[in-house]
């Protein structure tokens, strides 16, 4: 629907981007980045808000030290499993896949 927004989807985002400059061993492509804030959106209690005074609110209900902490968690462990099982080759053998001749690539 028009004119609603989940805004949990602001949080995760913002503890994605502080999270993962940090972690430079984890794949950070725009697939892997939609598949963590999945992940993580699928495990944390929806905040859908229609208006800015609604995303005002958002903002301090999640800003107690128990919901960033949640967030934080379910961020992390989104981290870690997609970071280890990504739905993609791993970067290092994907580029040497890439710069194989035609006939050596391995079969996917």
């Amino acid at each position: 629907m028009e004119g609603l927004k989940n805004m949990m989807e602001d949080n995760v985002e913002r503890t994605l981007d502080k999270l993962l400059p940090t972690m430079p061993h984890i794949c950070s492509c725009n697939d892997c980045r939609l598949d963590m804030a999945t992940y993580a959106l699928n495990r944390l209690h929806p905040k859908y808000g229609r208006t800015n005074t609604g995303a005002i609110l958002h903002r301090f209900d999640t800003s107690s030290a128990q919901a960033e902490a949640e967030i934080l968690t379910v961020v992390l462990s989104a981290i870690e499993l997609i970071g280890s099982h990504p739905h993609h080759a791993p970067l290092d053998q994907k580029s040497s896949e890439d710069s194989a001749p035609e006939g050596n690539k391995s079969e996917k």
